[in-house]
């Protein structure tokens, strides 16, 4: 049998090849293993990837996604497989927070405690007669029940709702039966309308919770929950993040929550956060800081913030307001339009809010990069939503 043999030129050229790469692929590794931190290297995710921070373009600049077994060709060959990202300022983790059982539970003073699963947060407060609950997250489910009989054997006899998305409630069914629900109005009735039937997929299922009990209490504005020698005060000042969003205020402990509208240390969540009312949205900030706290709680990620997070955060709002403002005034509509055309008008109009968006994220990001966690990511949307509350509200 013939065989057919490469050109002596090619041969070396290949095993060249082959050495280059295996060198290149031991370095690789060889950087992971020195580096550690410096690479920020983590455990592979229960989706399989792990998460590099390599040294390419500007110092721990590029954040990537990585199957395990490719991340040390990735990082020589510079292939990311999902965009990347800033480096997360330390400030945006607690290094108290120990999530080894799934939880961390700890007091904030006085009886009143906050429970986070890394994503979202909720709080309880024990009295003399029973325990009195804030939200109930399906992320945390089973756990919020581990966590409140790590500090007391008391009963759960009060259940507050801070609003109606079930990403934050949809766990509540876990309470005993003889628990008070209490809710505003709006939330109330939006409860009622989102388990009429008349829908596409069950409520609360889609994020693993369950039925969610309706609320037995009902307020329309201010609502003072006095239990066994604590109290809190729920009050609802208009429609931010959805109608019927409230403040949650623990008087004795100095503790105000208020979800989904600030996040400590970080940028908010996309789209400010999904946010139904953008005047609204911006108003809660000052709202906010009219209260007499200390602790801020804001049903998200592993941090409790300060007073001095909440004012960052309105810091951080009023500068991609006025950004975007001036990007609304600088854009020029008609130079845009001269490149798209008006034939196609949906292609001019995204063109230029696009470019009104961008040049807002622009402006923001070169101010707060590296003040906030993830502005890199999400100030654009941010930026998009409220140069349309600017444009149209």
């Amino acid at each position: 049998m013939t065989q057919y043999k490469l050109p002596a030129g090619t041969r070396r050229r290949s095993r060249f090849l082959r050495r280059r790469f295996l060198v290149t692929a031991l370095i690789a590794a060889a950087l992971i293993a020195s580096l550690g931190t410096a690479l920020a290297v983590v455990p592979p995710s229960a989706f399989g990837y792990t998460t590099v921070c390599h040294l390419a373009g500007t110092a721990l600049q590029e954040t990537l996604l990585l199957r395990p077994a490719d991340a040390a060709a990735h990082i020589a060959h510079g292939d990311p497989q999902v965009r990347c990202a800033d480096p997360i300022p330390a400030s945006a983790f607690d290094p108290t927070v120990d999530l080894s059982k799934g939880y961390h539970v700890d007091e904030i003073r006085d009886n009143l405690y906050w429970i986070t699963d890394g994503s979202y947060q909720m709080i309880f407060l024990v009295t003399r007669h029973g325990v009195i609950v804030v939200d109930a997250p399906p992320s945390l489910g089973a756990n919020i029940l581990n966590a409140i009989d790590d500090v007391t054997d008391k009963p759960v006899t009060h259940v507050v709702y801070s609003h109606s998305h079930a990403d934050h409630i949809a766990a509540a069914g876990i309470f005993p039966e003889s628990a008070l629900i209490i809710a505003q109005k709006e939330t109330a009735d939006q409860l009622k309308a989102a388990q009429s039937g008349n829908r596409d997929f069950p409520f609360g299922t889609f994020v693993g919770g369950g039925p969610v009990p309706l609320p037995e209490i009902t307020f329309k504005k201010h609502f003072r929950l006095q239990v066994g020698g604590q109290t809190l005060m729920l009050d609802y000042r208009g429609a931010n993040h959805e109608p019927g969003n409230i403040f949650i205020y623990a008087p004795k402990q100095k503790v105000l929550m208020l979800v989904d509208v600030i996040f400590p240390a970080w940028s908010p969540f996309p789209d400010l956060a999904l946010a139904e009312d953008i005047p609204g949205y911006f108003a809660a900030h000052d709202q906010a800081l009219a209260y007499d706290f200390d602790t801020f709680v804001g049903g998200h990620l592993t941090r409790l913030g300060t007073r001095a997070d909440v004012e960052e955060a309105r810091a951080y709002m009023q500068d991609i307001r006025r950004n975007a403002l001036a990007a609304l005034q600088q854009v020029d509509f008609f130079a845009i339009a001269a490149e798209t055309g008006f034939t196609n008008q949906w292609l001019l109009f995204t063109t230029y809010l696009d470019t009104v968006a961008q040049t807002c994220a622009d402006m923001t990001i070169a101010d707060w990069s590296g003040r906030l966690a993830a502005v890199d990511v999400v100030t654009y949307g941010h930026c998009w939503q409220v140069m349309e509350s600017l444009r149209i509200d």
